[in-house]
């Protein structure tokens, strides 16, 4: 759908910050939630006892601390996409350090699925995030060619 003349980039813009900061507030609540929520779906001679909560705690909380720093990256990123400042070694930087966090997670839902039982979400989790962290390489190296050509046209006469 071609962007009409009442929707235009930097409303997109304001919209993915305004969507991006709603996750970095569920990701802070989530913070003190996450052991009491894991408490109440414990069930004693299961395998969501104790002893998952304490096998999975860490790799979760290690999974929402940089799921949280790639979204305030995500908001300084888009910051910049609000001003039209998008090929700038900045963001390429943004990118970079966003598509790490995805790695880290993947990393982190590695050791939850060799730790904890429900090995199924932990794989999940991790592929799904090993593949946003491959599509930000991907997107870092195109705005990267692009800011490499915009720098290459600002100084041709």
């Amino acid at each position: 759908m071609a962007e009409g003349s009442w929707w235009t980039a930097r409303k997109s813009a304001t919209l993915s910050i305004v969507v991006a900061w709603m996750g970095l507030v569920i990701g802070i609540v989530l913070i003190p939630m996450l052991i009491p929520v894991l408490k109440m779906i414990r069930v004693e001679g299961t395998i969501f006892d104790d002893e998952f909560i304490l096998r999975a705690a860490g790799p979760l909380y290690a999974c929402l601390a940089f799921g949280i720093a790639a979204v305030v990256i995500l908001l300084r990123l888009l910051g910049d996409i609000r001003r039209e400042e998008v090929f700038t070694q900045a963001n390429v930087r943004r990118l970079r350090l966003i598509s790490y966090c995805g790695f880290a997670i993947m990393v982190s839902s590695v050791l939850g699925a060799i730790l904890a039982v429900p090995r199924p979400f932990f794989i999940i989790l991790g592929l799904i995030a090993g593949f946003l962290g491959l599509l930000m390489r991907v997107v870092k190296n195109v705005i990267d060619a692009a800011r490499l050509l915009k720098e290459d046209a600002d100084y041709t006469i």
